[in-house]
């Protein structure tokens, strides 16, 4: 989770050496993982119940970055 789009995300990494960028989008799963999270017995999800329901969709993400090192960089 993350209060940052795919873009502001994808800035920083395009610029390494180290890898390169094949995927960068957001999960389709964010909402149902939440879900499942929230509806848990659990004191941690009971109190987050509150701020997902202020936070209404507008700033969370969860973002997917698949990002393979070059070759022999890390080998």
């Amino acid at each position: 989770m993350n209060f940052h789009s795919c873009d502001w995300w994808y800035k920083p990494w395009k610029t390494s050496d180290s890898v390169r960028i094949q995927e960068c989008k957001e999960l389709n799963c964010f909402e149902e993982a939440w879900q499942d999270w929230l509806s848990c017995d659990n004191d941690y999800a009971r109190r987050d119940i509150g701020m997902m329901e202020a936070e209404a969709g507008n700033y969370f993400n969860l973002v997917s970055i698949v990002a393979p090192n070059y070759e022999g960089v890390y080998s």
